[in-house]
């Protein structure tokens, strides 16, 4: 930290991330999916804290962001599929 600009840079003690979470209802909620949680990690242990995504031209950019949602929703499909088929299971199992 460069506290005469008030300003910092990478630093070598720290790790950057980038992810994009999903989850159903929150805070207590009563909605669908309120216990799924997914991730998609788009950059980990980044060295220095900071990163940047290069592009070289926003198609590409969209592009890549869209497979990036794309797979995320692929997670989430396959989680609320197993979660049903949970519910399921336990709803036609005896008490």
């Amino acid at each position: 930290m460069d506290r005469k600009r008030e300003n910092g840079g990478p630093d070598d003690r720290m790790d950057g991330f980038l992810a994009l979470d999903w989850h159903g209802a929150h805070d207590g909620g009563q909605g669908r999916g309120r216990d799924i949680f997914e991730r998609i990690e788009i950059a980990k242990d980044v060295r220095g804290g900071q990163f940047d995504i290069l592009f070289c031209s926003t198609k590409c950019l969209r592009a890549y962001l869209n497979f990036c949602v794309d797979a995320l929703e692929k997670k989430i499909k396959r989680t609320k599929k197993r979660c049903n088929k949970r519910v399921e299971a336990s709803v036609d199992s005896p008490a």
